[in-house]
């Protein structure tokens, strides 16, 4: 399974999960649209975000889960996806740029003042590589396609 297959997966079950009301979303503090769930499903922190469309559709969803640590600070892998229907109007953007500001509000909160996120992109996805490089910090070109990487300060 490649990268934006996982991703389009969690999501999947995500929205099962949400519909079937066996997760709550807690609304996010600096962004009133954004919406988080949080778990440690086997021991693995995670921390997914939902923009919301009416009748608790998820337009656009990111998850981050705590990874391997890169130069020495946390690590976050982020997955990113947006419901087809609302593809191409910005919803995937917006989801990203929002749950950073929010991850880096609550781990600031827990004294991490720094921390990567990494974004793992499939060769020929290439609208999540035009989003990717407006915001890399750092690239990795690997076999499956380039790993993205942004300080987050």
């Amino acid at each position: 399974m490649n990268n934006q297959e996982t991703v389009e997966l969690a999501f999947t079950v995500f929205q099962r999960a949400i519909n079937k009301n066996l997760i709550s979303l807690t609304k996010c503090e600096l962004h009133e649209d954004l919406y988080m769930h949080f778990d440690q499903p086997e021991s693995q922190t995670r921390f997914s975000y939902a923009l919301l469309a009416n009748g608790g559709r998820v337009k656009a969803y990111c998850v981050a889960v705590l990874g391997q640590q890169y130069e020495g600070k946390l690590c976050f892998d982020v997955g990113v996806t947006t419901f087809k229907k609302f593809r191409s109007q910005g919803h995937g953007t917006a989801v990203l740029m929002k749950a950073i500001d929010e991850l880096k509000n609550g781990l600031s909160r827990n004294g991490v003042k720094e921390f990567y996120i990494e974004l793992k992109v499939d060769k020929g996805n290439e609208v999540s590589h035009k989003l990717c490089r407006k915001i890399a910090d750092d690239t990795v070109e690997t076999e499956a396609g380039t790993n993205y990487l942004k300080l987050v300060s």
